[in-house]
């Protein structure tokens, strides 16, 4: 049953893609779609679900469920989707995404990014120093430091798309960091980061954040090659 939810809702996806499905539509009721496909309401329910997720259906609770508009919004749910049920294998392509995506909002923050951000990025080092130790606070801020550089590139696409893996990213760190001294590399990456976007320094910036999360990539593979935690 969920293979075949899964190939209506392929089909339905291309037809959304291909615009014969627009934008503010309405889906077709169950009953047509139950005909259309020859399945149950619950292999309808389960597609339209999936549908869902990915950001292409919007539903109106006494109006019926349609084709979402295009927004930023729909666009970070998909990927938060993807990032909430990807499998621990996955989480090594989500970092090599973030890699891609972090490099590029560095250089551009240091291009973009005003007073105020700069402000934020200070004030959120100055707790990461004052947190060392506490996984959850620091972990948290961690992902903020990051959160506020997208920000500060000017970019929103960027923005919501790290937005997006904010969660899975806190979990992970929580669950990941050991017993030693995690928290001074950690620091001292940022603060190379935040250096080079005050001083208005692209190619330093990007490269600074480059260098910092391939420490975590490298940490993930150490792990994996260790057998997991």
């Amino acid at each position: 049953m969920q293979r075949r939810s899964a190939q209506i809702a392929g089909e339905l996806e291309q037809e959304v893609l291909a615009g014969k499905l627009p934008p503010g539509d309405r889906l077709p009721s169950e009953e047509k779609l139950c005909e259309r496909f020859g399945v149950s309401r619950t292999v309808i329910r389960e597609a339209i679900q999936q549908l869902r997720g990915r950001g292409l259906l919007r539903t109106l609770k006494g109006s019926g469920t349609y084709i979402a508009d295009p927004s930023l919004e729909s666009l970070g749910n998909a990927v938060e989707s993807y990032s909430v049920l990807a499998e621990e294998s996955d989480f090594l392509e989500l970092i090599d995404f973030r890699i891609l995506i972090e490099t590029e909002c560095a250089r551009l923050a240091a291009k973009n990014a005003g007073e105020a951000v700069i402000r934020e990025l200070r004030r959120i080092l100055d707790t990461m120093e004052k947190v060392r130790g506490a996984k959850d606070k620091f972990s948290k801020a961690d992902i903020a430091f990051h959160l506020a550089i997208a920000r500060g590139s000017g970019n929103g696409i960027y923005s919501i798309l790290l937005g997006a893996l904010e969660k899975r990213c806190i979990e992970y760190a929580q669950a990941n960091r050991g017993d030693g001294d995690w928290s001074t590399p950690v620091i001292d990456g940022h603060r190379d980061i935040l250096e080079a976007i005050e001083a208005s320094m692209p190619d330093k910036a990007a490269e600074a954040m480059r260098k910092h999360l391939l420490s975590s990539r490298r940490h993930f593979v150490d792990l994996e090659q260790g057998g997991g935690r």
